[in-house]
């Protein structure tokens, strides 16, 4: 029997707000919830190393880089985003390289 939506996606919820909650304290069993969840449709958004898009990603803080080659793209993922088969259900929150004039100071440009 398949749950009606309303439960599926109170279920989704709690899954992926546990995953939150695992992030550092257990990243193993936040593996095993990520493949399950993937199991059912839902997949994480984690761009890190990704040229950073405004459209599709929420900027929370800027990381200084020194090369340009990084300038503009995705450090890390500070809150990890989700899909449910192809429908956004939480964009990712993202800290973003920025190319510095000087990188001993982390002056900005």
């Amino acid at each position: 029997m398949i749950a009606p939506t309303s439960e599926r996606a109170a279920l989704v919820e709690l899954c992926i707000d546990l995953a939150d909650r695992l992030r550092t304290a257990g990243p193993g069993l936040r593996a095993r919830l990520h493949r399950g969840l993937a199991d059912v449709g839902v997949v994480p958004i984690e761009p890190d190393g990704l040229p950073f898009d405004g459209a599709h990603h929420d900027a929370v803080d800027r990381e200084p880089t020194a090369d340009p080659a990084r300038d503009r793209t995705v450090a890390s993922t500070e809150r990890t985003g989700y899909l449910d088969h192809g429908r956004l259900l939480r964009r990712p929150e993202v800290v973003v390289y920025a190319l510095t004039t000087d990188p001993d100071t982390g002056g900005d440009r």
